[in-house]
């Protein structure tokens, strides 16, 4: 991957750079029942996430429970990740980190492994001022050496206004997750701001809005892995023209996207499990623990459900 054009410090600002679009697939992280990493579970899930349509793979962030996981991993699962996609996809390293000195730790070695971006929110845990946020992605952005995505997530929140002045001032950051509510009205604002060093604005929410988001310029939404083949059929019916079948498409998914809104990442790994994907639902304690009832809500939806996947058929 490191010879793809995004991924050279000397072609990452330039105009033949790629404009990435579409749907970019979060892994989660998969653990064995002892809580200990499962990468061959994670192979399984990047593997299926590049088959079943993902314009890009994101890992790890939010939806990966990157916080929970040491230094250490994060450092090891880097390369496995370019490694698996193996040029397949772009792939888009989470470096966030809660200081300068971390942040720009990952990005190197997401550099190192031939990463084609990174994506990083500001430091979650103390608040940084706005001059140390600015030198935080400006290390970040000249650590890895090809694009950076800003994420805006409600952890560490910032408005459009800040977001488009890191845009400008920070050579190398061109695309921005947007969550932060209303993240749909954001993303307007990102987008009708016309910023030329702004490539491309993605939302997140699990693609719950994905819709109402590309009706306002979004470039694509980064929702977590479970169901990429489907979601993937909603964006490329949205970009060739078919609105009303991508509308219908993603209304009748929209009862599984609320199970995960409802409980998070444990939903996402439960489905995984459920499609043979990851063996195990196993999480490090994020999101809200499954109980009988959300068995059985899934359980009730899984027929339509599976009536939509295109993936493994």
């Amino acid at each position: 991957m490191s010879e793809t054009p995004a991924a050279s410090a000397s072609t990452a600002d330039s105009s033949a750079a790629p404009r990435w679009r579409g749907i970019f697939a979060i892994p989660v992280t998969p653990f064995h029942d002892d809580t200990e990493v499962d990468e061959d579970s994670l192979r399984r899930q990047l593997d299926f996430s590049v088959e079943a349509g993902a314009a890009g793979i994101v890992h790890p962030v939010m939806a990966s429970e990157f916080f929970t996981l040491t230094d250490e991993e994060r450092l090891a699962l880097i390369p496995l990740v370019t490694r698996q996609v193996a040029g397949r996809a772009p792939v888009v390293i989470g470096v966030a980190a809660t200081s300068l000195q971390g942040a720009r730790r990952f990005a190197t070695a997401a550099r190192d492994a031939g990463a084609d971006a990174v994506i990083a929110m500001p430091p979650y845990v103390t608040r940084f001022s706005a001059d140390d946020v600015l030198r935080y992605f400006e290390a970040i952005a000249a650590a890895a050496a090809v694009p950076v995505f800003v994420q805006n997530a409600g952890v560490a929140a910032m408005n459009p206004a800040t977001l488009l002045k890191l845009v400008r001032e920070i050579p190398g950051i061109h695309y921005v997750k947007e969550e932060v509510a209303p993240a749909h009205h954001n993303i307007a604002r990102l987008v009708e701001a016309k910023e030329p060093a702004l490539w491309g604005v993605f939302g997140g929410g699990g693609a719950q809005n994905l819709i109402d988001e590309l009706r306002r310029g979004a470039a694509g939404n980064m929702p977590a892995s479970q169901y990429t083949d489907v979601v993937s059929r909603v964006f490329d019916l949205w970009e060739s023209g078919n609105e009303a079948e991508a509308r219908e498409l993603h209304t009748r998914l929209q009862p599984a996207l609320n199970r995960e809104r409802l409980a998070g990442v444990a939903s996402a790994k439960a489905v995984l499990v459920r499609r043979g994907i990851i063996k195990s639902a196993r999480t490090r304690g994020a999101g809200t623990a499954l109980d009988e009832y959300d068995r059985a809500e899934m359980d009730a939806l899984w027929p339509g459900l599976e009536a939509l996947f295109t993936w493994g058929r």
